[in-house]
């Protein structure tokens, strides 16, 4: 089995790790199943939803990323860099009167500085996103469901010893899964089980 405990933080569960997986469409039941699922003291549990669901991440415990960090400071590098262009062309390469305005007229330089500035950060924050999250393109991927990406929210949870897949079957039926997938990496063929 797996080392659950120094298994790489994922989005997706560990290639090599046992789990099983429950199925909702319904947001509510997912967020009630995923904090009940943290009150039963669950492990490395993996959230996917289709679209944001406000206060998952106090649920699972994910801190604040830090991602918001860097970005901040090189959009202020952006804006500075977008404004000293606009300087160094109004007023020290072609100096031009516009109206009767002073070369450097900081009103004028003001939408092109945020425009440019937060362009660019925008630019920086996607990379670093790509680059964190390792979301490289891989053609051998396939989803645990069809539906994960459209309309459908799930819950992954690691097969433990304390968590064997029966029970977590059990506990997903309880709170309401539509349906319920066991994966076993290890095993020549996944089992699955369907809940109606």
């Amino acid at each position: 089995m797996a080392d659950l405990h120094h298994a790489p933080a994922t989005s997706s569960p560990t290639p090599d790790v046992p789990y099983v997986v429950g199925y909702f469409s319904n947001p509510r039941t997912f967020k009630l199943a995923a904090m009940a699922a943290r009150d039963a003291d669950y492990k490395n549990l993996q959230a996917y939803m289709p679209y944001p669901v406000h206060g998952i991440d106090e649920i699972l415990g994910l801190e604040r990323s830090l991602l918001g960090r860097p970005v901040f400071a090189v959009t202020i590098v952006f804006f500075l860099l977008a404004y000293f262009m606009q300087y160094y062309n109004h007023v020290l390469s072609w100096p031009l009167v516009y109206s009767g305005k002073p070369f450097h007229t900081p009103q004028l330089f003001v939408v092109v500085t945020l425009e440019t500035g937060l362009l660019l950060g925008a630019l920086f924050n996607l990379v670093m996103c790509f680059h964190t999250c390792k979301l490289v393109p891989n053609p051998a991927f396939t989803p645990m469901h069809p539906r994960l990406s459209d309309d459908l929210f799930a819950i992954a949870v690691p097969i433990t010893d304390k968590a064997p897949a029966e029970t977590l079957q059990a506990f997903f039926r309880q709170v309401g899964a539509e349906d319920i997938a066991a994966k076993d990496p290890a095993a020549p063929v996944a089992a699955e089980v369907a809940h109606a």
